[in-house]
């Protein structure tokens, strides 16, 4: 029973919650971005192809009819997973025995590979089936955002075997994935965030592969533990499946196992927390529905809709100040330092400016310590370079000119960054700077402003010819950023400024909803030498 829900909306309340979901992300998702990307039962059909049998769906029927027959209880979701599953099995028989006697070849592997390493020649062919794809025309925009709601989420599960996930997510973030493949994450201790779980294998490990009746039985054999490792990140975070449908016999067996475990109470909270995400052809509504499901066990929220930009565009709104990898990252750094040092004796206070944290395992390798998160003299508001630029580049100039060239003194003698409008002799003196800080970003002042030298530095083995010399033409080329930053600091003379600040603004603004607190070396350069063009005359 649905009942249908008019008071604000559900992916509204996660963004004013404002927490890192945990997403799991089904074929369907795959599916809408890649070209020719099977379901379960076109891979199957495609595999019995290439064995050479025939009747695919006459032999699927009479399986089907088989099993329900045995199991007359089975609804027509369980029937169609448990005969793709038996398909699976017979499948994999008849693949390796042609497979083995040369009637079928694998690029790359061979019999005796097969030998050696053990592996099923099916799951290899698998394998190499999914690792491999294209992308669907006319779904930039889209994928765009996708990309930015992954970088949002703070751990992602899926059943797919194939790399899109991570590799989408890796093209989005400078810092990579944590990934899981088939059970090994759930036996150790992890991080909790910035996480991918790939529950039925990866194709760069076709053992894991889950398709065939012995891997499901082993699988659900281990069901307890993956439920209490899922439960333990669910009871936290809002949970969305995405590229699922609700009749999925994968997703209804993770809840079910997740609701049985859970008190009244817990059940309660669960139930505020799942979103569904269903595809819903030609709807660009986002329908939303609360669905009591008996068999559950529980109710969830679900939408349904074609529109998923929109779902990705919300998800993404997410802004906690700081990206769930960069959060991995500082934990297991933190953890490493307090929790395994701490053993050892004693530990020391150290305060520590937030983006020193990168160095702290380094740093204070041979230190007993417990880590507070702050800066000494200005723990009420010392800004990320990202913060710090964006507010500048801006010309929102939110931030204090104290809190400006304490940040400016912080840096090391290398660091790139605006501070033009801050670089007045008067204005440091005055400050509330120690002396010594003082005399350093007076000290500095000259190689600050000496566009020549910043301009030197440009690669220019990065740089590339547009096809006008305008800021347009450049950010809108297929090249990398980087190359693109290097592009624009070479012809930075002759650009439009306010069309080189609005990109710059764009750029900052995005890296900020990301959660990023730092930034290349070429996007550096680029600010400083807009930073001499336009302000260094104002402070001489």
């Amino acid at each position: 029973m649905a009942d249908y829900k008019a008071e604000m909306s559900i992916l509204d309340e996660l963004i004013e919650e404002n927490e890192f979901p945990i997403v799991f992300i089904g074929s369907g998702i795959s599916k809408r971005f890649l070209r020719d990307f099977p379901n379960w039962n076109h891979l199957l059909e495609e595999f019995w192809d290439k064995i050479g049998l025939t009747n695919f769906y006459g032999h699927y029927n009479n399986l089907r009819d088989k099993i329900k027959s045995d199991n007359p209880k089975y609804e027509e979701r369980e029937l169609d997973h448990y005969s793709n599953i038996a398909i699976g099995e017979q499948l994999e028989t008849g693949f390796n025995k042609a497979f083995n006697s040369g009637e079928i070849e694998i690029v790359g592997f061979s019999p005796k590979d097969a030998y050696k390493s053990k592996l099923s020649p099916f799951k290899v062919a698998i394998a190499k089936r999914f690792s491999n794809y294209t992308f669907r025309e006319d779904m930039e925009n889209e994928y765009d955002l996708f990309k930015k709601m992954l970088v949002k989420t703070q751990i992602i599960l899926t059943t797919n075997y194939d790399e899109f996930i991570e590799r989408s997510y890796n093209e989005e973030s400078d810092y990579n994935i944590k990934k899981y493949i088939g059970q090994h994450g759930f036996f150790g201790e992890t991080i909790g965030y910035a996480e991918l779980y790939k529950l039925h294998g990866c194709t760069r490990s076709p053992n894991d592969i889950v398709i065939t009746g012995g891997d499901y039985k082993y699988f659900d054999d281990n069901s307890i533990l993956i439920s209490a490792k899922i439960i333990s990140m669910m009871m936290h975070s809002p949970i969305i499946f995405l590229g699922y449908s609700l009749t999925d016999v994968n997703v209804r067996r993770i809840i079910k196992d997740v609701a049985r475990s859970l008190t009244s109470e817990e059940m309660e909270i669960l139930e505020r927390k799942l979103i569904l995400v269903e595809w819903e052809s030609g709807q660009q509504k986002l329908i939303e529905e609360i669905v009591n499901d008996k068999d559950l066990g529980c109710k969830l929220r679900v939408i349904k809709t074609d529109n998923f930009q929109s779902v990705f565009d919300k998800i993404r709104s997410v802004n906690q100040g700081i990206a769930p990898t960069e959060v991995r990252k500082y934990q297991h750094v933190i953890k490493k330092l307090i929790i395994d040092r701490g053993k050892q004796g004693t530990l020391d206070s150290v305060l520590l400016a937030p983006e020193e944290i990168g160095k702290l395992e380094t740093s204070m390798q041979n230190r007993n310590i417990a880590v507070a998160i702050g800066d000494q003299k200005v723990i009420f508001q010392m800004p990320n370079i990202i913060q710090y630029s964006l507010d500048y580049i801006s010309d929102k100039d939110e931030l204090s000119n104290e809190i400006r060239l304490k940040f400016a003194a912080n840096q090391g003698g290398k660091d790139r960054f605006p501070v033009h409008k801050i670089l007045n002799e008067d204005l440091i003196n005055n400050s509330s700077l120690h002396p010594t800080e003082k005399e350093k970003l007076i000290r500095r002042a000259p190689k600050y402003s000496d566009f020549n030298y910043h301009y030197g530095k440009i690669n220019k083995s990065s740089v590339f010819e547009p096809t006008n010399k305008d800021v347009s033409s450049i950010i809108n080329s297929d090249m990398k950023r980087a190359k693109v930053f290097e592009t624009l600091s070479y012809h930075i003379t002759e650009l439009n400024e306010d069309e080189l600040k609005e990109f710059l603004v764009r750029e900052l603004e995005d890296l900020e909803t990301k959660g990023e607190i730092r930034m290349t070396t070429e996007l550096r350069r680029l600010i400083l030498l807009y930073d001499i063009i336009k302000n260094k005359g104002s402070n001489p």
